[in-house]
C-alpha cells in the first residue's frame, strides 16, 4: 500500500497518505480486486504457487446397497449419500478447481489409486469397493458411490482469503495491517500498480494514468507468470514409444517421464 501510495502521489504522513489510507473504506476494495485479479491469471498461466496437493479428505460413507441409479456428491457444505445430506466431510473451503483425484479404501494402507474422469457425465453401474470415477459440476465433486469407506487425496487450485473491513476499521495502521500477509512471491509491484490503477479509473476515468498503471501491472505479472514456466521448462518429457509397457507409472527411474 505504501507504493501504491507513491504511485498515486499521496505518500504524505510518512507513507500513510491522505486519501487512499489504509483505514478508508475503499481501499480495502481496491486491494482486494487486485488480489482477485492477480490469482485469476496466476491460476490461467498455470504458476504453481496456489496449488495444493496431497490434501485428504474422508472418510467418504459406503452406500449401504448397490443402486446404478444413486450418485453421490462432496461439496463445500457436506457429503450427499443414499438421498440425505452429511455435515462431514466436505471439500476444502479454499478450493476453485480440482487438477486430480485419488482414492483409497479406509484402513487398507495402500498406495492412493487415481480416478479417472468421464468425457459425457458418470455411468450408472452396479457399484462395488471403488469410487473410480469423479466428475466436477456445480462446484461440487460427483460419485457412482461404492460399497467401502473411501478416503481422497486430492490436487487442487486454491483461492487465497480476502481482506476483511474489520482489518480497516482499527486504530492505527499498525493494528490494521500488521497481521495482514499475501503469499504469493514477488506481487508487491503487481499488486500497488493494481491498486493504482483503481484508484486513478476512480477519480478521473479513462485517464492515462489509470492506463499506465493497469499497462505496468500487465507487466509484471508477466514477469512472475515467466519465471515459473521457465522452471516449467526444465522437466524433460517425451512420448511413449509404441507398446512400451515398462515403468509406466515410474518417474524416479532414467527413463524420461511421460
Amino acid at each position: 500500500m505504501n507504493r501504491a501510495r507513491a504511485l498515486v502521489n499521496d505518500s504524505y504522513q510518512l507513507g500513510a497518505g491522505r486519501i487512499l489510507t489504509n483505514k478508508a473504506p475503499f481501499t480495502v476494495e481496491y486491494l482486494n480486486s487486485a488480489l482477485e485479479e492477480v490469482q485469476e491469471k496466476i491460476r490461467n498461466n498455470g504458476v504453481i504457487t496456489l496449488t495444493r496437493d496431497n490434501v485428504i479428505v474422508g472418510p467418504l460413507p459406503p452406500l449401504p446397497a448397490s443402486d446404478p441409479k444413486q450418485q453421490t456428491s462432496l461439496a463445500y457444505t457436506g457429503y450427499y449419500t443414499n438421498g440425505v445430506w452429511l455435515s462431514d466431510p466436505k471439500l476444502p473451503s479454499d478450493l476453485v478447481a480440482i487438477e486430480k483425484v485419488w482414492e483409497q479404501i479406509e484402513g487398507s494402507g495402500v498406495p492412493f489409486s487415481p480416478m479417472t474422469q468421464p468425457m459425457e457425465g458418470l455411468p450408472s453401474v452396479y457399484q462395488g469397493p471403488f469410487m473410480r470415477m469423479y466428475e466436477y459440476r456445480g462446484d461440487a465433486l460427483w460419485f457412482m458411490g461404492c460399497l467401502s469407506s473411501i478416503m481422497l487425496r486430492l490436487r487442487y487450485t486454491a483461492v487465497l482469503p480476502i481482506i476483511g473491513s474489520d482489518q480497516i476499521n482499527a486504530q492505527t495502521q499498525a493494528e490494521s495491517w500488521a497481521t495482514t500477509s499475501i503469499n504469493i512471491l514477488s506481487s508487491t509491484n503487481v499488486l500497488a500498480q493494481l491498486v493504482a490503477a483503481r484508484y486513478a479509473e476512480a477519480r478521473a476515468p479513462g485517464s492515462p494514468g489509470a492506463t499506465t498503471a493497469a499497462a505496468n501491472g500487465d507487466k509484471y505479472m508477466r514477469l512472475i507468470t515467466n519465471k515459473y514456466v521457465r522452471m516449467k521448462q526444465r522437466i524433460r518429457y517425451n512420448r511413449k514409444a509404441y507398446g512400451d509397457t515398462q515403468n509406466q507409472n515410474s518417474r524416479t527411474t532414467n527413463n524420461l517421464p511421460y
